[in-house]
C-alpha cells in the first residue's frame, strides 16, 4: 500500500511538474509571436500543442461528440458548462481546427506566466466589476469575430458543482446577437474526476466533450434575448444530461 501510494504521488507530481515546465518553455514563445501578429493566431497554435501535451502527460483522453455540427470555416460563440480548470483544456482541444479565444475573468492576467500568455494570445478579459470596460471588452471580442476568431464563453461566470447550471451572465449573449454570430451550446462532461474545483491535483481519465445543434442568432431582435438565454440553456442542460452510450465510440481523443 504504501508502494502504491508512492507511486501515485509521484505521478501527481510529475504532471504537475510537466504542466508548469511546458507552460514556463511555451508562454515565452507565444509572447514573442504575437508581438507581430494581430490576433495571435499562429501563436495559438503553439498553445494548441501546449494542451495536447499536458493532456498526454496526465492521461486524459477527450472523446468528442457533434462535430459533424459545425463549419470549420465559419466563427461561432461556444457556450459550455463550468465545473472545472480541465474545461478550458477539453473544450481546447475538442475545437482543434477553430482559432477560439476564451472569455476570461481580468483577476486570471495576475496569474504568473500563465497571465502573460493570456493576455499575449488576446483573449477576452472581462472585468466584472465594471460594466463599461466589460462591454469594450465584448466590442473587441466582436471585431475579431470578424477576423476569423470565434469566441469559448462559460456563462455561468464560475465554477458550479453538480448537474445543475447557474444562472447565466447576458454578456456573451449579447456578443452573438450584436455580431449575428450562431452561438453552439457545448457540455464537458467528466473534467470534476479530472480536476476537482479547488483542486490542483490532476487525475487520468477520459473527458467527454459534447458539441450542440448551432443557434442563429442573426436577424434576432435583442428583445427577444431571453429566449435565446432559455435555449442555450436547455440545449446545454440535455447535453450534460444525456447517458454516454456504452461503450464509446473512438471520435477525436488525446491520445
Amino acid at each position: 500500500m504504501l508502494r502504491v501510494n508512492f507511486r501515485m504521488r509521484f505521478v501527481y507530481v510529475l504532471r504537475a511538474l510537466a504542466l508548469v515546465v511546458s507552460t514556463l518553455i511555451v508562454v515565452p514563445i507565444v509572447v514573442v509571436v504575437c508581438l507581430f501578429e494581430q490576433d495571435g493566431k499562429q501563436g495559438y497554435r503553439f498553445a494548441q500543442w501546449w494542451m495536447a501535451f499536458n493532456l498526454w502527460m496526465s492521461g486524459v483522453h477527450v472523446k468528442v461528440r457533434g462535430l459533424e455540427n459545425l463549419d470549420s470555416k465559419r466563427q461561432y460563440v461556444f457556450m459550455s458548462n463550468h465545473r472545472s480548470a480541465a474545461d478550458i483544456v477539453a473544450v481546447g482541444w475538442a475545437l482543434w481546427a477553430f482559432q477560439i479565444r476564451f472569455v476570461a475573468k481580468k483577476e486570471l492576467l495576475r496569474v504568473p506566466i500563465f497571465g502573460w500568455g493570456l493576455w499575449a494570445l488576446k483573449n477576452i478579459v472581462i472585468d466584472r466589476s465594471n460594466h463599461v470596460q466589460a462591454m469594450r471588452s465584448y466590442a473587441v471580442a466582436g471585431q475579431r469575430i470578424h477576423r476569423g476568431i470565434s469566441v469559448v464563453v462559460f456563462p455561468e461566470g464560475t465554477r458550479g458543482v453538480g448537474e445543475e447550471l447557474l444562472p447565466f451572465k447576458k454578456g456573451g449573449f449579447m456578443l452573438a446577437m450584436e455580431t449575428g454570430t450562431p452561438i453552439v451550446p457545448i457540455a464537458a462532461v467528466g473534467t470534476t474526476a479530472i480536476m476537482a474545483k479547488h483542486s490542483l491535483r490532476i487525475e487520468s481519465g477520459e473527458v467527454e466533450v459534447r458539441i450542440g445543434t448551432p443557434i442563429e442568432t442573426a436577424g434576432v431582435a435583442l428583445k427577444d434575448r431571453n429566449q435565446i438565454v432559455a435555449r442555450v440553456r436547455e440545449a446545454i442542460g440535455a447535453l450534460a444530461r444525456t447517458p454516454a452510450p456504452q461503450p464509446l465510440s473512438q471520435g477525436s481523443s488525446s491520445s
